[in-house]
């Protein structure tokens, strides 16, 4: 079942007791990926254990701890933006460093290991079940393990989340989400963003003349290319959903994308917009999967947007963009950028 308009999808997205997020239990098919270690993490789990985990997990993405990462995402932002070039990847030199950075600090990953980190990092989000990648996932996933429970964590959430009640295995499925979620999603919002704004001369300059449209702007983003199109969900239990019988174990994939851009909630859906009020665009899912990184996601959104008005004069134009579907949608691998001095 495909769902599609902005009030279903957010009836399937808080109805968690009859559309769950737990693919093993409830899928009528075959799963085979059943080794990731996002299928065995909070975000496929309903209550009452996302709950309790949700709880632990929450404290390292207070607005406390956002504000303390907030210069260094600013600080790395500036270093990788001096050092971009009209002739550089700006995916794989701004878009893709910036959010593994910023994940390294919240972690607690040493300098001596970041290299090691960027690897994991690239192995396990770009793994979407291929047989050929799989030896590559699973050393990925097991020389993570091996780091988050044996190396000590000074600074960072690891090793509290060590000392919080979470088993082992839990405290490395929730460094996996962390990757794929919350460095992948990012990573696409900063491309989207480029995107956009290349896309819409106007409203950059708009931007350069009040920055305080940034936060509309960065909505607006998420809106209209959201970092995720779609997500699923499993049928507890035979039911109706918008008059449409469904059976127990089916899978419900819901789209963000289209809900984001349905003309009964929002006016003129398909145009770009950074003065948009209201915007409850569902980017960030709802109920109680609600993403529970938005809030450091939205700020390093904004600090990268800060820092590129100031770096990137001018109109920006993309070229040379390079794309590959996925399961959520469409990744940009590669694209680009240039600006006019």
């Amino acid at each position: 079942m495909f769902i599609t308009s902005h009030a279903l999808v957010d009836e399937v997205l808080t109805t968690h007791d009859v559309f769950s997020s737990d693919e093993i239990r409830y899928s009528a098919s075959e799963v085979p990926h059943r080794d990731n270690p996002v299928l065995h993490s909070m975000s496929a789990m309903d209550p009452p254990r996302h709950h309790e985990l949700r709880r632990m997990v929450g404290r390292a993405f207070t607005p406390r701890t956002v504000d303390d990462l907030t210069p260094s995402i600013e600080a790395c932002a500036l270093d990788l933006l001096d050092r971009l070039t009209p002739a550089s990847d700006f995916v794989a030199e701004f878009a893709h460093p910036l959010p593994i950075a910023t994940l390294a600090a919240l972690l607690g990953v040493s300098d001596a290991r970041r290299a090691d980190f960027v690897r994991w990092t690239d192995v396990i989000t770009s793994f979407f079940g291929q047989p050929e990648a799989r030896p590559d996932f699973v050393t990925a996933v097991a020389e993570l393990r091996d780091y988050l429970l044996t190396v000590p964590a000074a600074d960072g959430i690891i090793a509290g989340l060590r000392e919080s009640g979470l088993s082992p295995d839990e405290v490395v499925d929730f460094a996996a989400l962390l990757l794929i979620n919350g460095h992948e999603t990012t990573k696409t919002l900063l491309v989207n963003t480029v995107l956009c704004l290349a896309g819409h001369p106007a409203a950059l300059a708009e931007l350069r003349t009040d920055a305080g449209h940034i936060s509309g702007t960065i909505e607006e983003v998420l809106r209209l290319r959201p970092s995720a199109g779609g997500t699923d969900r499993f049928t507890t239990r035979a039911g109706t959903l918008g008059g449409q019988p469904f059976a127990a174990g089916e899978r419900v994939v819901v789209s963000m994308a289209a809900a984001n851009r349905d003309p009964a909630v929002f006016s003129e859906p398909n145009t770009f917009d950074i003065r948009r009020s209201p915007n409850p665009h569902l980017s960030f899912g709802h109920g109680i999967h609600f993403c529970l990184g938005a809030h450091l996601a939205r700020r390093q959104a904004a600090v990268a947007l800060r820092t590129m008005l100031d770096r990137l004069p001018g109109r920006w134009t993309v070229d040379d963009v390079v794309t590959r579907d996925s399961p959520v949608g469409t990744d940009v691998l590669s694209l680009r950028l240039t600006w006019s001095r």
